[in-house]
């Protein structure tokens, strides 16, 4: 009976904890009055992280309202939301973490959580029926109580899971309700966080499953984060990685998005190049995924599991929008886990905010990890609105617009990015841009391109939306010379990739010097070209033919 009860309360003080409110309870034998020290010292550190993070006073009335429908039906609360990880907090709706629950929902878990109680009670030993015979057996009726005590311990009650009202919003409307709680989102440190556990658990793997946007390579590969994050690299050490104590995973995701053209063999050798390029040891393995078919899932998920072995970690790390937590639930998918909670996924960047831990993926012993993306402030994503984001976003296939340009010509692609043609080893070379479909084109001459971009911006040129108005506010674009060297005619041989945008490849046999213009502080970098194909037929000079209907739609949607 005390063991039925004292797990009651128990589930109700951790509750009662996270919200920062004090709970006692009086001992059955003494009658003096108890304070849990496990629980309160969890629920300090957990509650005093949620006001460091608000920084504003929360309201009792509501803090009391949730705990006291919680209280009286005995039913025990997560303390992170499951989509995001946030510290979850009933107080204040402006901040980050807030949320509500219904009392139909409570009841609901109740009846759950009580049938997870009469489960655990039926698998306790009876104790002896009558006075005689314990007197006769009190060390077997000792060894009864010992094993009652260890089961009611072990066989935890799972938290319902319950989604902030950022979660629910991002999946069920797909934007922000509160833009007044993105600014006081909390931060997080991967190097402390993560880097600094993987030093430290010498006796535990550590597979660090890095997840890059094939669309977006060069923008979505965190290098500063892994150089610092992985141990030895920090000081330039040209280690192996058994000797570094860690397994370093690409997951290449999306590339169902690219043309057939990018086999297999060709990207694996490309992502390996550019790993070494950016000083990244070489990866213990490169898997090319689709989380949204589901391609390569199955064959990634039984490498880590056999690469972090019996007992190790896991850590899904990425920059934001690069896919992270949409593999986690394509894994979940195969693996059959129906009841497990979903990762919030969005086109908005940012949507993991806290470490939450995925059960069900590696067997006992071993822990996978799903963190918060790495933020790159040098992509396009950071500086555009969750709308606009979704347009550079490609969800279908990209397909090639090549233009056969010459000399004082202009590429305007959509309001963020030109690129001029200053002087070039023949008459005419061959420029590919590969965007999502949703970015308008634009051909012409070089001195109408200023006045061009002025007047269309925002309106026949997007992303962005929002007319003339909404173009000055991201600011005029500034050019960067870049001088590149071509070796062939018949294929593109170097891209030009911008960061959150997409990337431009150059075909070309001999020194080309080209004129690109971004938005202050975009990434701009150049590569061996990933897709060399051009497209089969060629662009004409004006508005790009393949987004007319895109432009259409958007030139309607900013006159509203």
């Amino acid at each position: 009976m005390y063991q039925q009860v004292a797990r009651t309360l128990l589930r109700a003080s951790s509750w009662r904890h996270s919200l920062g409110l004090a709970v006692t309870f009086r001992a059955p034998v003494t009658g003096s009055w108890l304070r849990p020290r496990c629980l309160v010292s969890r629920a300090v550190c957990s509650s005093s992280r949620v006001v460091n993070a608000l920084n504003q006073s929360v309201e009792p009335s509501a803090l009391q309202n949730v705990m006291h429908q919680a209280l009286e039906l005995g039913v025990q609360l997560p303390e992170l939301c499951s989509g995001c990880g946030v510290y979850l907090q009933a107080g204040n709706p402006d901040a980050p973490g807030f949320f509500q629950i219904s009392q139909r929902y409570l009841k609901q878990v109740q009846a759950q959580q009580s049938k997870h109680d009469d489960q655990v009670q039926d698998s306790v030993p009876a104790e002896p029926s009558s006075p005689s015979e314990q007197g006769k057996d009190t060390d077997r009726l000792q060894r009864q109580q010992d094993v009652a005590t260890s089961t009611s311990g072990s066989e935890d009650v799972v938290p319902p899971s319950i989604l902030c009202a950022r979660c629910y919003s991002l999946r069920h409307y797909g934007h922000i309700i509160s833009q007044q709680s993105e600014a006081a989102l909390p931060s997080f440190d991967l190097t402390r966080k993560v880097g600094r556990k993987i030093k430290l658990q010498k006796y535990r793997r550590a597979v660090v499953l890095c997840v890059v946007d094939m669309a977006d390579f060069d923008g979505s590969l965190p290098r500063a984060a892994l150089q610092e994050l992985l141990p030895g690299l920090e000081q330039g050490q040209e280690q192996s990685q058994a000797a570094l104590g860690y397994r370093l995973v690409i997951a290449a995701s999306k590339v169902d998005l690219l043309p057939a053209q990018a086999t297999a063999a060709r990207l694996q050798a490309w992502i390996r190049r550019r790993c070494k390029q950016a000083g990244l040891p070489s990866p213990a393995d490169v898997h090319l995924i689709s989380s949204v078919k589901g391609t390569g899932v199955k064959t990634l998920l039984t490498s880590i599991q056999e690469m972090v072995g019996m007992r190790g970690d896991v850590w899904v790390v990425g920059a934001q929008n690069a896919g992270k937590s949409s593999l986690i639930n394509a894994m979940q998918k195969l693996a059959g886990l129906k009841g497990t909670p979903q990762l919030t996924t969005a086109a908005h960047p940012g949507t993991t905010l806290g470490m939450l831990k995925v059960d069900g993926l590696l067997q006992s012993g071993c822990r996978m990890w799903d963190t918060p993306g790495v933020p790159h402030p040098y992509q396009l994503s950071s500086k555009l609105s969750a709308e606009e984001v979704r347009m550079l976003l490609p969800r279908r296939r990209l397909k090639p617009r090549t233009f056969r340009a010459t000399e004082g010509q202009t590429i305007l692609v959509g309001g963020l990015a030109r690129v001029d043609l200053v002087h070039l080893p023949a008459q005419t070379i061959y420029l590919t841009i590969w965007a999502s479909d949703e970015v308008s084109c634009h051909y012409g001459r070089t001195d109408k391109a200023d006045e061009r971009l002025q007047s269309n911006s925002g309106s026949l040129l997007v992303p962005p939306l929002g007319g003339e108005e909404r173009a000055a506010e991201l600011g005029p674009l500034l050019p960067h010379s870049i001088l590149l060297e071509g070796n062939s005619w018949k294929e593109s041989s170097v891209d030009i990739a911008i960061a959150g945008l997409g990337w431009i490849a150059v075909g070309a046999k001999g020194p080309t010097d080209l004129r690109v213009w971004v938005h202050k502080g975009v990434g701009l970098t150049t590569h061996a070209s990933v897709v060399p194909d051009y497209a089969q037929s060629f662009e004409r000079p004006g508005f790009s033919n393949s987004n007319l209907k895109i432009v259409d739609k958007a030139t309607t949607k900013s006159n509203r």
